[in-house]
């Protein structure tokens, strides 16, 4: 995503260092900060299995800190 200027959330490694928007308060740079890891997540995973040649999937919640991180980001554009 960096590579299209749209690096993930807390994405170190490809997206640098930390930018703030331009009229970001406290609130929403201590989210910003506070948040240690990638701002990745999929609901659902479907693959084929190598072997059985059966379809397979998995489906996760979203993440307590995900859901925390999206409600300050809200509050900043709500749509």
């Amino acid at each position: 995503m960096s590579h299209i200027g749209h690096p993930l959330i807390a994405d170190t490694m490809y997206g640098g260092k930390i930018r703030f928007p331009k009229k970001a308060d406290e609130v929403l740079k201590d989210a910003l900060k506070g948040f240690d890891r990638q701002a990745l997540h999929s609901k659902k995973l479907t693959l084929t299995h190598p072997i059985l040649g059966q379809e397979m999937s998995w489906k996760a919640p979203l993440p307590k800190d995900m859901q925390a991180l999206i409600k300050v980001l809200q509050k900043y554009d709500p749509a």
